[in-house]
């Protein structure tokens, strides 16, 4: 019994790390690496290298400016994230209220439905090229040698169909009791008569068609292969009416369903969509591993049909050492504050250092594009910078860590509706509410001799629109860094009860 509690919270542990945690906090990374300048609010601002006058200045810049007024202005009304924050509040409150203690009551009636869901596969009976792919994916697991691999003559397929389909778990009066009376697996907590949440996952019966993946072992000897349908669709209701609704998919080009995590390519996605006050808004994210061992990862927000916001980071391949990783050095980001302790987990999962493709979109004409030669160089520099913030320090203290960025983090700022584009690179200015030195966007225009800040020119009112944005995608980032850290927190606590 002991060995399939192990076996179901690995199971879990394992897919939450490679998944969900991975992609919520790399989009994190990739955000805070991609455009310093747009988590800080601004005031005032303080141009040592002067600018052109309204009368000198270049006509593709004023074009420019003029249409980026107008799309921040627009933005400010968008960027309120209403429906996102609702949900992503939600699914924090759910997750804090799940009684771990109380599930453990429940655990040997929970074994029951997942050893009845599993299936006894002989190598034997397997075809070849799903036999070689069951190879491959026990060796890169759990780094078998040809010897240890020829002892295994079997594993175990749990479907998670079969496994969770018509569970039903209520937690309530610090007691959990289940039930196979749901249409689908169902979490429910009930706070008082008329208080409860639902959480529901909808697993389509694709038992032929579903994906594997071997995420632990019974005992250390005996694989586990979990099968997971290609859809299934994801839900909570709460007191506030449906705050959640999504489908998550999952896709491989790999010839076998048995799939390596390590080498062969894979796609994970997710759509949530929430409706609150008539605004339907939605987020959308993708995570995918190629052969070549390198990551792409795109994530957007869409409010009414539109893309409000969206992220692209393509190319990221793995190229640090554990050595550096368990550096002094790069773990001064831990201590750097929440953004820059999850880029640490980011670097330390992926162990990715240079990004080919990285993108910000907004209002569908904004478009912040480039690549990063050294992504914890470039973490590390703005953490630096962060720490510096609010007190006062020298231009030269600050300018040292944004050269230190403009050596690393290279990008082109450009809008689709005016087809212009300019070079970008970041200046030290005085900014934001403190009004001391800090990396301001510079772009330098077709016919201009040097790089200008952009923020010189910005009214008070583009400034207003700005400081909402940035105010407004901080408390969503805030948001979600907050569920990544209680759902981790709550599958480590889990673990360590059943001794994991």
């Amino acid at each position: 019994m002991c060995s399939f509690i192990r076996t179901f919270a690995e199971c879990n542990k394992k897919l939450t790390n490679i998944f969900m945690r991975k992609i919520t906090l790399w989009m994190m990374a990739a955000i805070l690496t991609c455009s310093p300048v747009m988590f800080t609010s601004c005031s005032s601002v303080d141009n040592p290298t002067g600018g052109p006058t309204k009368e000198e200045k270049n006509p593709d810049r004023a074009v420019f400016e003029k249409i980026l007024s107008e799309r921040l202005a627009q933005a400010a009304q968008d960027v309120r994230f209403e429906s996102a924050m609702t949900s992503t509040k939600s699914l924090t409150e759910f997750l804090k209220a799940l009684d771990e203690n109380a599930l453990k009551d429940q655990i040997s009636t929970f074994l029951v439905k997942v050893v009845a869901g599993g299936q006894m596969i002989e190598m034997k009976n397997l075809s070849a090229q799903d036999k070689k792919a069951v190879e491959k994916c026990l060796k890169e697991r759990f780094n078998m040698t040809d010897e240890e691999l020829a002892k295994v003559t079997s594993f175990i397929q749990l479907d998670a169909y079969k496994t969770l389909n018509k569970l039903h778990l209520t937690f309530e009066n610090g007691k959990c009791t289940s039930s196979e009376d749901a249409e689908d697996f169902t979490v429910e907590i009930v706070k008082s008569a008329t208080e409860r949440s639902k959480f529901q996952i909808k697993f389509g019966a694709e038992s032929e068609n579903g994906l594997c993946i071997f995420p632990t072992r019974v005992g250390g000897s005996l694989p586990i292969a979990l099968q997971l349908p290609k859809s299934f669709q994801v839900s909570l209701t709460t007191i506030k009416g449906d705050v959640m609704k999504g489908v998550i998919d999952l896709a491989s080009l790999a010839s076998s369903k048995y799939i390596s995590i390590k080498s062969d390519d894979w796609t994970i996605g997710a759509l949530l969509a929430a409706t609150i006050n008539g605004r339907d808004e939605s987020i959308a994210a993708r995570l995918t591993h190629g052969t070549d061992g390198k990551y792409d990862a795109e994530a957007s927000i869409g409010i009414n049909d539109k893309t409000v916001l969206a992220f692209v980071a393509n190319g990221l391949k793995p190229e640090y050492t554990d050595e550096y990783i368990d550096s002094d050095e790069l773990k001064q980001l831990r201590e750097m504050g929440t953004f820059f302790a999850a880029g640490y987990e980011v670097v330390k999962a992926l162990k990715g250092k240079s990004i080919d493709e990285l993108s910000i979109t907004l209002e569908e004409d904004l478009v912040i594009s480039g690549k990063i030669d050294d992504v914890a160089k470039s973490l590390l520099a703005l953490g630096h910078i962060r720490k510096l913030y609010g007190t006062q320090p020298g231009f030269e203290a600050v300018d040292a860590y944004t050269q230190e960025l403009n050596k690393y983090v290279h990008f082109t700022v450009s809008q689709i509706s005016s087809g212009i584009e300019a070079p970008g690179t970041l200046l030290t200015i005085k900014k934001g509410s403190h009004n001391e030195y800090q990396p301001g966007l510079a772009l330098q225009f077709k016919g201009e001799k040097e790089p200008q800040s952009m923020y010189e020119n910005l009214s008070e009112e583009d400034l207003a629109n700005y400081n909402k944005v940035v105010d407004n995608l901080n408390e969503l980032l805030k948001e979600c860094t907050t569920l990544v850290e209680t759902f981790s927190a709550k599958i480590k606590v889990i673990g360590e009860a059943f001794k994991l």
